[in-house]
């Protein structure tokens, strides 16, 4: 084989495998959990214009389960914090907010989330991950949630694809 081909050929394999790590960094992992929550703070104020309509701020707090997919964030602690603007009456609700979920080793995730009442027992919304500390420093994401109030807890199924840092 002359130096040319061998150059060439040298040449094809690493940029093959040059794609092949680029296109694997860049390809999100699809994940599904469960968040079990309850509430831990809650401030209404009334707002007046009819009857039921609240603003509030409120904690909660809970844990994830994995339901799908790589193991992401089973078994760790999410506390939840947002600001909803619903009426009591009716049950019509929109909301915004953050979770902080908290791995065993104490390394942290946020996430924002934004969404609505579709009926009474079933709120749906867009979820991003904007931010991570430790081994999930440079995390990226995005999903969909669908909430299901219980009373004072509730529980949201998340499906996201999620961009963990190589490591």
């Amino acid at each position: 084989m002359s130096r040319f081909k061998i150059f060439a050929f040298m040449t094809l394999i690493t940029l093959a495998f040059g794609v092949a790590l680029v296109a694997d960094a860049l390809a999100g992992e699809k994940v599904k959990f469960r968040n079990s929550m309850y509430l831990v703070k809650w401030e209404p104020v009334n707002v007046g214009d009819e009857e039921g309509h609240i603003v509030a701020t409120y904690e909660g707090k809970g844990i994830i389960t994995n339901l799908e997919g790589r193991p992401f964030a089973d078994g760790w602690l999410n506390r939840e914090m947002g600001l909803l603007d619903m009426n009591l009456k009716t049950g019509d609700w929109t909301g915004q907010g953050y979770s902080e979920i908290t791995d065993r080793d104490g390394d942290k995730i946020w996430r924002f989330w934004k969404g609505k009442s579709v009926s009474k027992d079933l709120r749906k919304g867009e979820t991003t991950f904007i931010k991570g500390t430790g081994k999930y420093e440079g995390i990226r994401g995005k999903g969909t949630f669908a909430s299901h109030p219980l009373g004072d807890r509730w529980y949201s199924d998340i499906e996201a694809e999620v961009e963990l840092p190589k490591r």
